[in-house]
């Protein structure tokens, strides 16, 4: 087999990976807890390539200098971790905007993982693929499963399947689609180098996971939604106190923030989330879903996506 396709959905954390305690190994500081989110998408095609260069294209457009240079350190683990000496055609496309926050690289490297594994005929477990994605981005790690995944140390793993809680909605919410001017990975190494916050986020970070998995388990929306939202409240301020101060948000962000609180003074239960971007994503189940895009949205262009 020399051209396969693959593809991997976006995860959106709602407790959030941010901070590696191993920059070569791709480990976390802390546990993150994930919804996969099918509706977004990246597709990906891979070929051996003729030439002793690899040659990768995202959204059409041919990569080089650093942006290609991450995805060719991921492949030269593949190579060294498989003893295989290939060089590679990567095509890929996503469903949804790069880099904005809506968890690009994650699907991306999961599905460049997955697409490497059927090449291959290496018949990798779910772990092992896991363990594999993490190595480009820590958080395509969860996007091998669908459902809730539960990221701890070298792989994530799946708590509930999509069919637990069959009436649960996230809608994504697109208020800019460009992409970032800081990427996740130097805002991460700023954070923890500068952020006079960080080290206490992560306390009360990881104490939030076995909150949340009860909360998932017995299908409490508020409380689910309610523990999310402050741990991205948080994370965010950890990210607007480095030095210098980055601030992803911009001013339709907080105008959705204040929404989605509006709306819930009002008893329609939903809750916000946003990882490093602007864009935002709203929790909530699908019998609301219609009145907070009507009420709430007005001409912001969103994804309504079932687990």
């Amino acid at each position: 087999m020399q051209t396969v396709t693959a593809q991997a959905p976006a995860n959106i954390a709602l407790i959030k990976y941010w901070g590696k305690r191993d920059e070569a190994l791709m480990l976390p500081t802390k546990s993150s807890l994930s919804i996969t989110l099918p509706g977004l998408t990246t597709t990906t095609t891979v070929s051996k390539s003729s030439t002793q260069e690899d040659t990768i294209s995202i959204d059409n457009k041919k990569l080089s200098g650093k942006d290609k240079q991450k995805i060719v350190s991921f492949l030269n683990i593949f190579r060294s971790t498989y003893n295989i000496h290939d060089h590679f055609l990567i095509d890929s496309k996503n469903s949804f905007p790069t880099a904005a926050g809506l968890a690009s690289s994650a699907s991306g490297f999961a599905a460049l993982a997955k697409g490497l594994n059927t090449l291959y005929n290496l018949e990798l477990s779910p772990e092992e693929l896991s363990q594999l994605a993490r190595r480009g981005s820590g958080s395509a790690c969860r996007s091998i499963y669908k459902g809730f995944a539960l990221w701890e140390d070298y792989e994530a793993r799946q708590l509930f399947t999509p069919d637990h809680w069959p009436e649960l909605r996230v809608i994504a919410v697109i208020v800019n689609n460009q992409e970032k001017k800081v990427s996740s990975r130097v805002a991460m190494q700023q954070t923890i180098k500068t952020s006079p916050l960080y080290s206490q986020w992560v306390t009360r970070s990881e104490q939030r996971i076995p909150q949340i998995i009860n909360a998932i388990k017995n299908k409490d929306l508020h409380m689910m939604g309610s523990l999310a939202e402050q741990d991205c409240i948080e994370m965010h301020a950890c990210i607007q106190t480095t030095k210098p101060a980055i601030d992803y948000w911009i001013p339709e962000t907080r105008v959705l923030m204040q929404q989605v609180q509006k709306l819930r003074h009002q008893k329609i239960p939903c809750y916000f989330t946003i990882d490093a971007g602007p864009n935002v994503k709203i929790i909530t189940l699908d019998q609301h879903v219609n009145q907070i895009t009507q009420v709430a949205l007005g001409e912001f262009f969103c994804y309504t996506l079932a687990l």
